[in-house]
């Protein structure tokens, strides 16, 4: 299913009501292109996992002027949005058209993620995915991605969702709040904060919690060098 479709949206207008969906939208994608900082790389490759429109691979490129960035996504219409948004950086961008799940992760110093890996539905599938990614990054490599991250006791999730609800309600109805969060649900599967950590580190990251604004947070996770 194609972005737009997942979200009830056109895709024109995708970057405008993001935003509207959101909370904290803009921070979190600062906090996810700030971790390209923490490669000692001097021409890092960057792979984004589901670049979207290509907002954080903006970020990121002007980051790291030097980067070469990688941007995998199995919606080729976003994957053209995201062309059109980065044509000055065209000689350091390279687009992939398929699903980062099965789609083979290219060698990198930096993986980078927004708003994608909750398409990931089971803790099983997840967990084999950190791996990929461990291994795809080169010794020093440096992994982060924000999303939203529930907790593990049911009241507090409750309480960060109505978080979330309040949000959209200053641009939707709380009928149209609660409708959105049912639907993307049918796709989408958040596992929480601790969960997520867990299973990073036990595909060999060192884990930490770069920035959090429940439900929303960035992990980050880092290769270390060997010996």
């Amino acid at each position: 299913m194609s972005v737009a479709r997942h979200l009830g949206i056109d895709l024109a207008d995708y970057d405008q009501r993001i935003r509207t969906f959101i909370p904290h939208y803009e921070e979190m994608l600062d906090v996810v292109a700030g971790a390209v900082r923490l490669t000692s790389a001097r021409q890092p490759t960057i792979v984004d996992l589901g670049i979207g429109t290509g907002a954080l691979a903006a970020r990121c490129l002007a980051a790291r002027p030097r980067a070469l960035l990688i941007g995998i996504d199995s919606d080729g219409d976003i994957l053209a949005a995201a062309a059109r948004r980065l044509r000055r950086s065209l000689k350091r961008l390279r687009l992939i058209h398929g699903s980062f799940a099965r789609t083979r992760l290219p060698k990198c110093d930096v993986m980078v993620a927004t708003l994608a890996l909750h398409h990931i539905r089971t803790a099983r599938a997840k967990h084999r995915f950190y791996q990929r990614c461990f291994r795809a990054l080169r010794p020093g490599g440096v992994f982060a991605s924000g999303d939203a991250f529930l907790a593990d006791d049911s009241p507090v999730t409750e309480q960060f969702l109505a978080t979330w609800r309040r949000h959209m309600a200053r641009s939707y109805s709380t009928r149209q709040a609660r409708a959105f969060l049912r639907s993307w649900a049918r796709e989408d599967r958040y596992f929480s904060l601790g969960s997520e950590g867990a299973m990073l580190r036990a595909a060999g990251f060192r884990v930490e919690v770069l920035w959090r604004r429940a439900p929303f947070g960035v992990l980050l996770g880092r290769k270390e060098h060997v010996g």
